[in-house]
């Protein structure tokens, strides 16, 4: 698997606006901030790892300076989710040998190393399709997404905060779908209220 060219995107410029003054990314989870946890899951797979944050946000590059990720500091990180998932793209796909882009946010308390895998293998069946996690009704698509080199283009060009919406809506029939029951591609946690009721399930 290692002889694949992907990088991952992990997506963490934004600003945690429901969480009343928290941010939801130094959470701790597991004795290590979310941002760290996800980070270090997804680095264990040995490809590149790189991270959008808001540029000058001391405290993230700080958490992430623990690991071994790539920061890529986003100015204007307020224009969305869209702009900083652009900028993070561009940047990526400045090294012609990445051959897919895995695209994820970084609120994802749960994604584990081995779900990862999971959906990276499922990929590489049909590496020059977009491939994304759906829940088995079909009706909730998950994190991360894989997108081939033939996509960078048009996610540089994405802006405001619906991410990459606007090209798999565009893309659809060039998704291959991962089915999959495992919650943790589908778990993301953005108020206070969502974090207190996981952590009782949860231990951290």
């Amino acid at each position: 698997m290692n002889d694949y060219k992907l990088g991952f995107l992990f997506l963490g410029a934004g600003s945690s606006s429901r969480m009343l003054g928290d941010d939801k990314l130094l959470k701790k989870v597991n004795g290590v901030t979310q941002i760290q946890k996800i980070l270090n899951e997804a680095l264990a797979l040995s490809f590149p790892v790189f991270v959008t944050i808001p540029a000058n946000n001391n405290q993230r590059k700080d958490a992430i300076s623990k690991t071994n990720a790539l920061i890529i500091e986003v100015e204007n990180s307020h224009l969305g989710m869209g702009h900083s998932l652009a900028v993070g793209v561009n940047k990526i796909s400045q090294d012609s040998n990445f051959e897919s882009i895995a695209i994820c946010p970084s609120d994802l308390p749960e994604l584990t190393t081995a779900a990862l895998k999971e959906v990276i293998d499922f990929s590489l069946e049909f590496p020059e399709m977009i491939c994304c996690p759906i829940d088995e009704n079909k009706t909730t698509t998950g994190h991360p997404v894989i997108f081939p080199k033939k996509y960078f283009h048009s996610l540089t060009k994405i802006t405001g905060d619906i991410g990459a919406k606007e090209v798999l809506t565009k893309e659809k029939k060039s998704i291959n779908y991962f089915t999959t029951n495992t919650k943790s591609y589908f778990l993301d946690l953005d108020t206070p209220e969502e974090w207190s009721s996981w952590t009782n399930f949860y231990k951290t």
